[in-house]
């Protein structure tokens, strides 16, 4: 039993953070329905099918065109039955079809609607395309990231997507929660844009005190120093220094008492306003170490570091990755090969989850004829689907 296993969800979501979302209820034992247009998730192709296939785990997916007046006959029906909606259309699409929230709330009360867009369903921007990249540039995120003197620099992972589909969950249990304490159905309206300029709070909070701009400052951090990135002998090594106490301690590490009596560095303003120097002085001391020589030495004393891993040292050579389990098996049916993952990043000690996944992502269409079989379609009516190309099957 999982805590989710009497919810069925149907998914009308492509790209990343609808999958991300739904994948976090089905992996909980959510029914999900995965609804795909007949050339299938647009994420299905990109990158060989390996962004699909870690944000799919536990779906059923059903491939119908929804133009067809059969095709989205069967929708409206499954969305009819729905515990949970969960939709990344553009504002407006889904009226035309009598799927958006106040069509189906009007044959569902009691049903948890998540429409989850670039920009909300409010506002100038509503009908505007929401892709990861576009939103950092638009919430601020891509202005603070790179160096000072190159342009701005996006970050290489879907955070702003994943994050976005793991608050739709958080949102949609929330909905639940209080449906079945006596409230009723509700319609959540979340979007990139929104969960993007949230994650800049901070910035927007200093910004508010100071009238000061946040400025790049590549692989330099804030509010201390040093603290950034550095060269070692072999790689580099983020360190953070972030109290007098912890300068200290790395003066001592690297045996140089004469950096605790230098004036320029006497304190934290103090290294701050000559950080430069200060790095001059410690990148030799660093370059005597490898980075993992650093790191552990840096560790051992109290002192935050990182050595800058690449994707190779994750999948093939860290410790704590492998303690932690974090890398699983997985399936890309589109090229029919079993990949490795990453774990869910979560454990129960009652064993709800142990992070890895319940089952494999599905090939397109995979379940079509079993959803329709529970929908009470005949298997006479199953092949006019196909034959009128309303539905399409993997099999």
């Amino acid at each position: 039993m999982k805590p989710l296993d009497d919810l069925t969800v149907v998914d009308l979501t492509q790209s990343v953070a609808g999958p991300v979302c739904t994948q976090l209820l089905a992996e909980m034992g959510a029914t999900v329905l995965k609804v795909e247009p007949p050339s299938g998730d647009t994420f299905r192709h990109i990158m060989n099918g390996n962004i699909f296939a870690p944000f799919n785990h536990g779906k059923q997916s059903l491939c119908v065109d929804m133009k067809a007046e059969t095709g989205h006959s069967i929708v409206t029906e499954l969305a009819d039955e729905a515990d949970v909606i969960v939709e990344s259309f553009r504002p407006g699409v889904l009226e035309t079809y009598d799927l958006d929230y106040e069509s189906v709330s009007e044959r569902n009360a009691d049903v948890v609607y998540c429409s989850l867009s670039g920009f909300g369903r409010t506002g100038p921007y509503r009908s505007y395309p929401g892709y990861d990249p576009c939103i950092q540039a638009v919430s601020g995120l891509m202005a603070i990231n790179g160096y000072a003197d190159r342009p701005p620099a996006r970050i290489r992972a879907s955070l702003i997507d994943c994050g976005t589909g793991a608050n739709a969950a958080f949102a949609i249990l929330a909905a639940v929660r209080q449906r079945d304490r006596g409230g009723d159905g509700t319609h959540i309206d979340i979007s990139l844009f929104d969960v993007a300029v949230s994650w800049m709070s901070y910035w927007i909070t200093n910004y508010d005190q100071t009238g000061d701009l946040p400025e790049r400052a590549g692989g330099q951090g804030i509010g201390s120093a040093p603290n950034g990135v550095f060269p070692t002998g072999d790689g580099n090594i983020y360190v953070a220094t972030l109290s007098e106490a912890m300068y200290e301690r790395l003066c001592t590490v690297l045996d140089r008492p004469d950096l605790l009596e230098d004036e320029r560095f006497e304190t934290i303003d103090d290294r701050i306003d000559h950080r430069e120097p200060l790095r001059d002085e410690l990148i030799p001391e660093f370059e005597a170490y490898t980075a993992t020589e650093l790191e552990e030495t840096l560790l051992e004393a109290g002192i935050p570091a990182g050595a800058v891993q690449t994707v190779r040292d994750l999948a093939e050579t860290d410790e704590h990755v492998e303690a932690r389990s974090m890398l699983v098996d997985s399936y890309n049916p589109e090229v029919d090969e079993v990949v490795v993952t990453a774990a869910l990043p979560f454990r129960f000690s009652s064993g709800i989850h142990d992070g890895r996944f319940s089952s494999r992502p599905p090939a397109k269409g995979e379940h079509t004829d079993d959803i329709l079989a529970a929908l009470s379609y005949s298997a006479s009516e199953i092949e006019r689907l196909h034959e009128t190309g309303a539905v399409i099957s993997s099999s």
